[in-house]
C-alpha cells in the first residue's frame, strides 16, 4: 500500500495557473448563424434569446407568462418561448427551449445557455 501511494505521488503533475477568462462563452450555430460567444451560465435555469434575434432568425414563438428576476433585482416578463430550437455545438445538434425577452442585443454574445444545456453536451466545469 505504501508503495502504491508513493508511486501515485511521483505521477502527480503541477498544473500551470491560468488567468481569469472573465466570461464562460462557447461558439455555436443556430439556423446557420454563428454565435462566437454564447454565454454559459451555470447558475441560470432558463436559456434566453433577445426578441430581435428571434425575429431575425424567423423563429416561431409561443406566448409565455414567465416572470424573471435578474441579479440586479430588475424583473421582466418573458412574453414568448421558442421550443426545441436546435443549437449546433461542433457536429452535435442540441434542442434548447429559449425564453424570448425584449432586451438589448449584443451580437457577440446574444445567447444565454443554462445548466441543462451544459449537462446535455457533457461540459465539465472546474
Amino acid at each position: 500500500m505504501f508503495c502504491e501511494a508513493r508511486e501515485q505521488m511521483r505521477k502527480r503533475v503541477t498544473l500551470k495557473k491560468k488567468s481569469d477568462p472573465e466570461k464562460f462563452a462557447i461558439p455555436c450555430k443556430v439556423k446557420g448563424i454563428e454565435f462566437p460567444h454564447a454565454l454559459c451560465d451555470t447558475g441560470a435555469s432558463v436559456s434566453i434569446l433577445p426578441r430581435i434575434m428571434a425575429d431575425h432568425l424567423g423563429l416561431l414563438v409561443e406566448p409565455s407568462k414567465e416572470l424573471f428576476t435578474f441579479v440586479d433585482c430588475s424583473q421582466r416578463n418573458s412574453g414568448w418561448i421558442v421550443r426545441d430550437l436546435e443549437v449546433q455545438i461542433g457536429n452535435a445538434l442540441v434542442p434548447v427551449d429559449f425564453h424570448v425577452l425584449d432586451i438589448k442585443l449584443n451580437w457577440n454574445s446574444s445567447l444565454l445557455l443554462v445548466r441543462a444545456f451544459l449537462s446535455t453536451v457533457g461540459a465539465v466545469c472546474n
